[in-house]
């Protein structure tokens, strides 16, 4: 698929965008779009991206069902 290109968002953000898209919106919401504002570490090395919703933050699988990507 091809995706919107992000502007560059700072030297942090743009390494996370490396891995996971910048702006997502979850299906069934469409109106509310989320921005990857972090990294929420977990066990064994592994992570979670953590986006910025109009609500709050929360961890969300951007590759997951229900969730459509706007920019990269």
């Amino acid at each position: 698929m091809k995706y919107k290109k992000a502007e560059s968002q700072g030297a942090y953000i743009d390494r996370l965008r490396t891995k996971y898209p910048f702006r997502i919106c979850r299906v069934s919401e469409l109106e509310y779009s989320a921005v990857l504002v972090g990294i929420q570490p977990l066990l064994e090395g592994q992570e979670a991206p953590l986006y910025r919703f109009p609500g709050g933050v929360c961890c969300e699988d951007p590759f997951g069902p229900g969730i459509k990507i706007l920019e990269w």
